[in-house]
């Protein structure tokens, strides 16, 4: 908390500097008319996007700082990675400084933590919401800060994604999830390949049914389950998050109510289901499955290389469900306890016990294949692996169990959100509902945040379904989007000019472009504000920013959640650069799609 304050307390006068240097801190919105409408900058007349922009500087000198404070947090989301790593550095080496004795147990590195701090994506635009809101309060007032803050800025997205993010996390959705996608992926053989297309193709465009933060919550946790735990190279895993962002940008093209830049123009340009479906979504589908195909190519070898660890997973999973359940060898640890405790020699007499029952067990499953094409080799393995997980986790809990009742600490299960118990549909389908509520009502915060808080009760009511669930990371992403509205709303004075001095092409790879530096659904709401736009260019800017969705994590609503998911799999996080070399080829593949297949 303190690092949070002095961070805060730093950028509020820096803001404040910056603008009373460029000579505002005086003037009062009394109309609070902030941020001033397009029209009354009343600059038709002027020819040329320079001098439209030089005017509107003059006029407004705040544009300017806004612009440039925006800057500032675009290009620290670039540095987020590296102060991940100045900041592990300097702890490894206090933790060594602590081992030799040089420090106290319990001191703490400070600079470590202000560098974690700012390498938190998440944090990024709320640090800069302060310098943004210290400029509006220097060049202004302090009520048209609040005004603009209140008023002007719309949360409802940041509330709906964290909202949906909550609830496709749930252990019955993604139960509901992996059901659906194992009977497709079982098509085609149920390997690991078939699994990483089915979650790269399905994945997205079920976000054009369940909305895109949904989808993109869905296929990042079944991505880290059956993909990234296996451990790829760090090239295989930025091409599948690249690809899982543009796939995820276009994929909720298919409807007219799942994406966030679609939502933008739906209304004002009276674009139904039809349209989409005709016009942006067998394109897209199109696309992603040209992408998907063609990172199969490349990355090939290293799937059938990585199909060895899959086959032993899968196979540890199957020995629990068809040869020795987890309930019956856990009943045998418990009934182990029992027995053991009160012998002398307990160590030597544990270990015995344990071998003899590992013998029996596998025995019985030997025996049981017999004639069969089963793989020996690989079955032995698995019971290996698999018989010494669940001892280990039995003694953890055994082993205080020789102190009295009274006197043993509880135990909580750290594998208890991977457990493969049993989900009935009810279950499921309760969970569907809520995330179906949430959904129809997505731009009604009062109903959907009602209906969440419904939801917590009945998880709580419900817990041994449930897994746990873990409010940090969409409160983050929440917090994330929010900053990113605050900033997008004051940069309207030179997006909206830009986008309408271009033609029908340039149009459209500009809203990539802009798209990879602001929130798409910002760039096609803006749009919807320039006159004049005809079918040709409206086409041009939605499939724009569609398309680059998936280059940055500030690109797409969903992309944060994705990478709130996922960052754990990557070496102090998320580049944002690695990021970008991943996604430009899909992002080439779903433009050429919109241009060229135009009949």
């Amino acid at each position: 908390m303190k690092i949070v304050l002095i961070a805060a307390l730093g950028m509020l006068l820096l803001a404040a500097g910056t603008a009373l240097a460029a000579g505002g801190g005086g003037s009062q919105a009394t109309d609070l008319n902030f941020p001033p409408s397009l029209a009354s900058y009343d600059d038709g007349h002027l020819e040329g996007i320079g001098s439209t922009l030089v005017h509107r500087v003059d006029i407004a000198p705040f544009n300017l700082v806004a612009t440039l404070i925006f800057l500032c947090a675009i290009i620290h989301t670039f540095l987020t990675s590296k102060f991940l790593e100045i900041s592990h550095r300097w702890a490894h080496q206090h933790t060594a400084r602590i081992e030799r004795g040089e420090k106290p147990k319990d001191s703490v590195h400070f600079g470590a933590g202000i560098f974690h701090f700012l390498g938190e994506v998440e944090a990024v635009f709320g640090i800069w919401a302060i310098a943004l809101v210290g400029a509006i309060t220097a060049f202004y007032d302090w009520s048209t800060a609040v005004f603009y803050l209140t008023q002007k800025v719309n949360y409802t997205e940041p509330m709906f994604v964290g909202v949906i993010m909550t609830l496709a996390a749930t252990r019955p959705i993604l139960k509901a999830a992996e059901l659906m996608m194992w009977k497709i992926a079982n098509l085609f053989g149920g390997m690991l390949v078939a699994w990483w297309l089915t979650i790269l193709t399905f994945g997205p465009i079920l976000g054009s049914f369940i909305t895109e933060p949904a989808a993109m919550t869905i296929s990042a946790l079944l991505l880290g389950e059956k993909f990234y735990d296996l451990g790829p190279s760090n090239k295989f895993k930025y091409a599948t998050l690249g690809l899982l962002f543009v796939n995820i940008s276009v994929g909720g093209t298919l409807t007219h109510f799942a994406a966030p830049p679609v939502l933008m123009v739906v209304g004002p340009w009276g674009w139904d289901l039809m349209h989409m479906m005709t016009n942006f979504g067998w394109k897209a589908v199109i696309g992603i499955c040209i992408a998907n195909g063609l990172y199969f190519y490349l990355f090939r070898s290293e799937l059938d290389q990585l199909q060895s660890k899959y086959a032993l997973v899968r196979m540890k999973r199957e020995l629990q469900s068809q040869y020795v359940k987890r309930a019956e060898l856990e009943a045998e640890f418990d009934n182990l306890e029992g027995i053991v405790e009160d012998e002398l020699g307990f160590h030597s007499s544990l270990e015995a016990k344990c071998a003899e029952i590992k013998a029996r067990l596998k025995d019985r499953i030997i025996g049981s294949l017999e004639g069969t094409s089963v793989n020996v080799a690989l079955v032995e393995e698995a019971f290996d692996q698999r018989f010494e997980e669940i001892r280990v986790a039995q003694i953890r809990k055994s082993l205080p169990g020789l102190l009295p009742a009274s006197e043993r600490p509880s135990y909580r299960d750290p594998n208890w959100d991977q457990r493969e118990a049993f989900v009935p549909a009810w279950m499921m389908l309760a969970h569907i509902v809520f995330m179906a509520w949430t959904v129809i009502n997505a731009h009604y915060p009062a109903l959907f945040a009602g209906g969440f808080l419904f939801f917590l009760g009945f998880a709580q009511a419900t817990v041994h379904f449930q897994n746990r669930i873990d409010l940090k990371p969409p409160l983050l992403v929440g917090f994330f989007l929010a900053g990113l509205v605050m900033h997008g709303g004051v940069q309207g004075w030179w997006i909206a000019p830009v986008l309408g001095s271009l033609g029908e092409l340039p149009l459209m790879l500009g809203a990539t472009v802009l798209t990879a530096f602001n929130d798409n659904a910002a760039i096609t709401y803006l749009s919807t504000l320039v006159p004049g736009f005809t079918p040709e260019l409206k086409y041009a800017v939605v499939a724009g920013a569609v398309t680059g969705g998936g280059l940055t994590v500030i690109a797409n609503a969903p992309n944060p959640a994705g990478q709130s998911i996922l960052k754990r799999y990557f070496d102090h996080g998320v580049s944002p650069l690695g990021l970008v070399k991943a996604a430009l080829l899909p992002t080439v593949i779903m433009a050429l799609c919109f241009l060229l297949l135009r009949f």
